[in-house]
């Protein structure tokens, strides 16, 4: 079991996670002695640590991206969202047709069922739009999807995408996927005006990153109460920092922040001012 040495608790990480060439967020880390200072140089102790990769199934790649197949407004019927159900949209990629899961596609542009106002109808017309755009991107990376759309939450759509190359479009620390939800969440935002969240999920990454997230921040909690010394974690997008925040909320040692500006804002985790251990 490969351990790595510091003055102190931070130095020891740092030095581990320079020899293994990963980012703080990538690791877990156990923390096998906390050193000692000693007095005059007698007594002291290296702090040493163990560090292990947190494993993902992600593969890094670098894809020659082609240029977009072109395909027009009017290719593009609106899906129908039912209005008592989860809202499903499928999309195929490739035709970029829009259709209602187990309902054939329909080319005339009509309300859905159950649809009460023209803001919902609105809403519907730019999860479409949204859909498209999704496909056509997935397909330019040569990477097929189908997308199944669902509500998850009062103002959350959530992108269920499909494919047989799911590491590639995750990409490295979800960078592509993270990426694709950004510019699909523009476009949503542009086309409704509206505080609704778009989210794109494959094969339950989300999920996994979430539970990666909470151990990671109850790990670097312990190494900050261990250390007395605040922790400044990798940079992340926004809706990872809040999972990072809410897992520490009730922690009665520590304190979290964000600082920097996006896209490069990160996640500070510190001990409280006069906490007693």
């Amino acid at each position: 079991m490969p351990t790595y040495e510091g003055r102190n608790l931070q130095e020891a990480i740092d030095n581990g996670l320079a020899e293994l060439g990963l980012a703080r967020d990538e690791v877990t880390v156990d923390v096998i002695a906390e050193g000692k200072r000693g007095f005059l140089g007698f007594g002291r102790k290296p702090a040493v640590v163990n560090i292990n990769k947190i494993e993902i199934n992600v593969d890094s790649f670098n894809i020659a991206v082609p240029a977009p197949p072109k395909h027009h407004h009017h290719d593009l019927p609106h899906p129908h969202l039912p209005g008592h159900n989860p809202e499903k949209v499928t999309a195929t990629a490739g035709t970029a047709t829009m259709a209602l899961a187990d309902d054939p596609p329909d080319p005339s542009p009509r309300p859905a069922a159950g649809m009460t106002n023209a803001r919902e109808q609105h809403i519907e017309a730019a999860l479409a739009q949204v859909s498209a755009y999704v496909v056509n991107v997935t397909t330019a990376l040569a990477l097929p999807t189908t997308v199944k759309i669902e509500k998850t939450g009062r103002d959350k759509w959530t992108f269920f995408l499909a494919t047989d190359r799911e590491g590639l479009l995750i990409g490295k620390h979800g960078r592509t996927i993270n990426s694709l939800q950004y510019l699909a969440q523009i476009l949503f935002s542009h086309l409704t005006h509206s505080h609704d969240t778009v989210e794109l999920n494959v094969g339950n990454y989300r999920e996994r990153r979430e539970q990666i997230l909470e151990k990671l921040a109850v790990k670097t909690a312990r190494d900050v109460i261990a250390s007395g010394q605040p922790i400044f974690l990798d940079p992340m997008p926004s809706f990872e920092r809040k999972v990072l925040h809410a897992t520490l909320a009730d922690n009665s040692y520590v304190i979290t922040h964000s600082e920097g500006d996006e896209p490069k804002r990160y996640v500070v985790i510190e001990r409280k001012k006069g906490s007693v251990i």
